[in-house]
């Protein structure tokens, strides 16, 4: 189905959905932003709204949600196994439950019902350069120094990498994801987190998640809290962080970005009263969509105006898809203005990544203030606009059968296998490769870098550039449009 076409569908299907939960009083994600929809009107037989799938531990079926949602794989929730055993107190991540199966912390392809496919061999690595000083680092994958040589010729987009790629699956095993109320407020699951524990030793750097316009329930009108972003923050967690999604949201009425961005900032102070093993200095804010504005917010807060040092300080902040559109309800908030009050010399590095056909949201609108105006405001000596391209007719990328998705929707994109079965077929469906090679890749890069002295050519040099390896040797590129700092 064409662009338009599914664009169209997608509007169709959501307002049908938005009209049935109004009248249940459940929220529902408007056409400017991610919303979800119930799975049961729409995905019977496998076909999507042009915005998100998400595969549901529920009913086993594929859920849906409206245009600029987020994707996850079904195949990743079909490996799960919990055991039943008796979870750990959450201060102590070694013991508690049995381990996850092969599938089960949302790696997508990495499991059998991905495809049956093996994984794809190990990731090699190139330190060629950084190029972050750049402010034009170009899209090429042998841009910032790398040359002609490719720096990852082992990628295959297809599969899920293996070795130290940040997209591959990390070696940590899960304990069950724990539901944590950092407060009480009106709305189904309001004030609540989905805290998602490594079983490995030692303290863990955190990763604080904020939702999508509605994206805390999927799955059906109930839903289940988390499950759009399961996959991403399983697979943060399998390298041995904490990783936080942070419901802020009331329902689909609430517009007060402000106060959600204190809602995130009183969850961290709730999760260090509960978790004893996240670490207090070593902590990440992202957010996706409205989320992201959201984690921008409440970093310009802690940063810029939390003078009694209340709140803890993020050691970065990754905006994916950032939406710094005016609410249709409520006082408009505008986060440029926010983010000047962060100092300048404020130890942070802030990383907006923009898919380029993104049309909820344009990253360079010169009449919107969303990604370009939003990089130009923030005032840190550390910081880049990452752009990813995918494979349709406008993209600088070979054009793939079916292609790959760079719209709003690209945080958790499920397509069908590079010239295979359309994304319409969930159980032989692939995450995209704007999962493994970019929000992935660059949540994992940037965290193993400030917190485990990692390769930073993952998220701040020329790997940012690299999207994977098409079956015909081809390189997926993306752009690295605005960087400074080290």
């Amino acid at each position: 189905m064409n662009t338009p076409a599914r664009q169209y569908l997608g509007r169709f299907r959501l307002a049908v959905a938005c009209a049935a939960m109004l009248t249940l009083a459940v929220g529902c994600g408007d056409t400017d932003d991610a919303g979800s929809a119930d799975n049961d009107a729409v995905s019977a037989d496998g076909a999507e709204a042009d915005g998100a799938l998400s595969g549901s531990d529920v009913v086993g079926d594929a859920g849906a949600a409206g245009d600029g949602g987020a994707r996850a794989a079904d195949a990743s929730d079909a490996g799960s196994s919990d055991g039943g055993a008796g979870d750990a107190p959450l201060g102590d991540a070694a013991t508690g439950d049995a381990t996850e199966g092969d599938g089960a912390s949302g790696d997508g392809a990495s499991g059998d019902g991905a495809g049956g496919d093996s994984l794809g061999s190990d990731a090699a690595t190139a330190d060629a350069g950084d190029g972050a000083n750049s402010d034009t680092a170009g899209s090429g994958a042998g841009a910032d120094g790398a040359g002609s040589q490719d720096p990852c010729g082992v990628c295959p987009v297809d599969k899920q990498p293996k070795g130290d790629h940040p997209g591959a699956k990390g070696s940590c095993t899960l304990l069950s994801p724990k539901e944590v109320a950092y407060g009480s407020g009106f709305g189904q699951g309001y004030k609540k987190m989905l805290v998602f524990r490594p079983t490995c030793a030692g303290g863990h750097p955190v990763l604080f998640f904020v939702h999508g316009k509605s994206l805390y329930e999927t799955g059906g009108i109930v839903g289940k809290l988390g499950d759009a972003y399961k996959q991403l923050l399983t697979h943060v967690a399998s390298h041995g962080y904490i990783a936080v999604f942070v419901r802020v949201e009331q329902g689909l009425l609430d517009g007060d970005h402000e106060r959600m961005a204190d809602d995130l900032l009183a969850a961290t102070k709730k999760l260090y009263d509960t978790v004893s093993v996240a670490s207090k200095t070593e902590v990440v804010f992202a957010g996706h969509s409205m989320g992201a504005k959201v984690a921008l917010l409440a970093t310009a807060k802690t940063w810029g105006k939390d003078s009694n040092d209340e709140w803890v300080n993020p050691r970065a902040t990754l905006a994916f898809s950032v939406s710094n559109e005016k609410p249709p309800l409520g006082k408009f908030v505008n986060a440029v203005d926010a983010l000047k009050s962060i100092p300048k010399t404020a130890e942070l590095s802030v990383t907006y990544v923009q898919p380029h056909d993104d049309k909820v949201a344009v990253y360079n609108d010169p009449k919107k203030p969303n990604a370009l105006a939003l990089y130009e405001a923030t005032p840190v000596a550390h910081k880049q606009l990452i752009v990813l391209h995918g494979t349709g007719k406008d993209d600088p990328n070979p054009p793939t059968s079916p292609e790959l998705h760079d719209d709003h929707s690209a945080a958790l994109t499920v397509v069908g296998k590079i010239g295979g079965v359309a994304d319409f077929a969930m159980p032989v469906s692939y995450l995209d490769a704007l999962d493994w090679y970019g929000f992935w890749k660059i949540t994992v890069g940037a965290m193993n870098y400030h917190f485990k002295k990692g390769d930073k050519t993952w998220a701040y040099g020329d790997l940012r550039t690299h999207g994977g390896t098409l079956p015909n040797g081809k390189i997926v590129t993306h752009e690295v449009v605005k960087s400074q700092g080290p």
